[in-house]
């Protein structure tokens, strides 16, 4: 089978596509041909190895000190149809569509993935594709699905709050979006002026573009932000949560990490920072609201091949991809 093979950390010069052994399942796997997968943050991160300081020393010991040894193929999510069970497999059967992610086991970038079925998973989640999805869109939705469900419970939203996406044009925002409508939120998406339409039929109840206007002056307090972006600036809208607010950080550095724990272990308002457990319970939540017509992702117009996955790489780095990046394999 052809597969993304990961050579080095850095550049995305190290993700060479290459011949190699198709995998045979276990008593306990199924055997997926993988019909597309995605490009994520995470993905990126993971390649260059930039990860959060508590994150990047052991995982590069993991991963091998020098070049990456014990995860030699990159990709989290994927859709595909299951072409060998084990024999222990009662779950899922051959030719069954299916979605999931495979967590830090990655792998999803090749033609073929072998993975653990319920109930033995131990990373990642499966389950079978919403039928109203493509391959491609089915693959976009379990790793950002996952982290905006984990912040908006947490969080405990109630119709009628006001949730603020920061960064709500990208994977994580704009799932984000619909689930804060979904559960009755009176959602502001916060964006540059291209992806802002996009946001309004997501069920943004109002956008703001911020290169036009800075949302940390508007006066208006949120009971919850999710802030995809980090980066600087963190300070000023912590400022526009409410005194009992949630504030989620999903790409935080050292000096976020203090000053959150800090603002936490000091007043009313809560700093997250963490991730979501990604568990096939979700999944299949997500899964519901898809086929109920509540949530579907979106895909930027811009396609890539499984060769092309190093440059699908730099695209995803530009910052300016709208919504998911997905990759035909298949």
């Amino acid at each position: 089978m052809q597969a993304i093979v990961w050579t080095k950390y850095g550049s995305p010069d190290g993700l060479q596509l290459q011949e190699i052994e198709t995998p045979v399942p276990k008593d306990d796997e199924v055997l997926v041909r993988v019909r597309a997968t995605t490009v994520t943050a995470g993905d990126c991160e993971m390649r260059r190895l930039q990860l959060p300081l508590m994150l990047s020393f052991p995982m590069r010991l993991y991963a091998g000190p020098i070049r990456p040894t014990r995860i030699p193929i990159l990709g989290q999510e994927l859709a595909g149809d299951v072409t060998a069970v084990g024999p222990n497999v009662t779950a899922f059967k051959t030719g069954d569509p299916v979605f999931g992610t495979t967590g830090f086991r990655f792998g999803a970038y090749a033609e073929y993935i072998c993975l653990k079925a319920p109930p033995s998973e131990t990373q990642g989640a499966l389950a079978r594709k919403p039928a109203n999805m493509s391959y491609e869109e089915a693959a976009a939705v379990p790793t950002a699905g996952f982290e905006a469900l984990h912040f908006l419970r947490q969080a405990a939203v109630q119709p009628g709050q006001k949730v603020l996406v920061f960064g709500a044009g990208g994977s994580i925002g704009t799932f984000a979006v619909q689930l804060a409508h979904t559960f009755g939120a009176a959602v502001t998406a916060v964006d540059s002026a291209p992806k802002l339409a996009m946001l309004r039929s997501l069920g943004a109840d109002h956008v703001i573009d911020y290169v036009q206007q800075d949302f940390t002056q508007n006066g208006e307090a949120y009971d919850v932000i999710i802030d995809v972006v980090g980066k600087k600036g963190f300070a000023r809208r912590l400022k526009s949560l409410s005194p009992n607010g949630h504030y989620f950080l999903a790409n935080a550095g050292l000096s976020h990490l203090l000053r959150g724990w800090w603002t936490s272990m000091t007043g009313g308002k809560k700093v997250v920072i963490g991730s979501s457990s990604q568990t096939k319970e979700d999944l299949l939540f997500l899964k519901e609201l898809i086929e109920a017509g509540k949530l579907k992702s979106v895909i930027d117009e811009r396609r890539f091949s499984l060769a092309q996955i190093p440059e699908a790489h730099r695209y995803a780095e530009t910052g300016h991809k709208m919504g998911n990046i997905a990759i035909t394999v298949a």
